[in-house]
């Protein structure tokens, strides 16, 4: 009887300790899940923390596809936002669809770049949130590989204007960039050639996007005949991309 009641004894004090380290490890999931979760979860980083941070000229481009009804309501967004950082801010219309929209937003540095905080973020996302976009709008950052503005840009109405995307294989990394640094030296030397900006995305190596400017159809066409753009041509015909070129083309409003 004394064993049993011994084992019986050893028993419920085995349980007791379970039950102790079953409520400790569920407060320790209830301060994981509520305290620290959070906190990692939703704390922006700065811009120091992203990837490959550095003080170089930082450049973002975006496409928004808006829904028809809800078109006036964006465009009241973007044309009074006020980027004070900022030395370029462009807003454009897609040439063929009256309800798609570019931005191109230029700064002296990341530091410099509140795209987690901008003028204009909340109420995009409020449209986001209330079903007003067709599709998710797209943003790409990505560091310039050559000096930026001087200056803040003043817009020009109806320049007619390209954002590309172009993800390259890696082994022709280094004929690529030989081939780009060409193609903006030739493009810079052009009377009707406004703008030509490219840098490399700071999430993903090997994707680089353009923002390029235009004086009219005839500036983009007097583009396409140049010596420079021809080498560019010979070296896209060479099968150099991880997937199709992404080519957008809009007019500055």
């Amino acid at each position: 009887a004394i064993a049993i009641g011994q084992h019986n004894n050893i028993q419920l004090a085995s349980m007791a300790r379970l039950i102790l380290l079953s409520l400790a490890q569920l407060f320790s999931l209830i301060i994981y899940a509520f305290v620290i979760l959070p906190t990692v979860a939703f704390t922006a980083p700065s811009p120091e923390q992203l990837p490959n941070a550095s003080a170089k000229p930082f450049g973002i481009n975006a496409a928004f596809q808006i829904e028809p009804t809800r078109r006036d309501e964006l465009l009241d967004v973007l044309k009074s936002a006020t980027l004070e950082p900022a030395m370029q801010f462009v807003v454009g219309q897609d040439v063929e669809d009256p309800n798609k929209f570019y931005l191109h937003e230029e700064y002296e540095s990341r530091t410099d770049n509140p795209n987690l905080k901008t003028t204009y973020l909340d109420e995009v996302i409020t449209l986001l949130e209330t079903g007003a976009f067709a599709t998710f709008p797209v943003s790409n950052e990505f560091d310039l590989c050559h000096n930026g503005h001087l200056k803040k840009v003043t817009n020009v109405k109806g320049a007619v204007c390209l954002n590309v995307e172009l993800c390259i294989k890696p082994e022709v990394r280094e004929e690529f960039l030989d081939v780009i640094r060409n193609n903006k030296a030739g493009s810079d030397d052009e009377p009707l050639c406004m703008q030509y900006s490219w840098g490399e995305d700071i999430y993903d190596p090997n994707k680089f996007h353009f923002h390029e400017q235009y004086v009219g159809e005839e500036g983009l066409a007097a583009h396409f005949e140049g010596d420079h753009f021809k080498v560019w041509e010979e070296f896209a015909g060479s099968d150099p991309f991880l997937r199709p070129p992404r080519v957008e083309k809009f007019t500055v409003l």
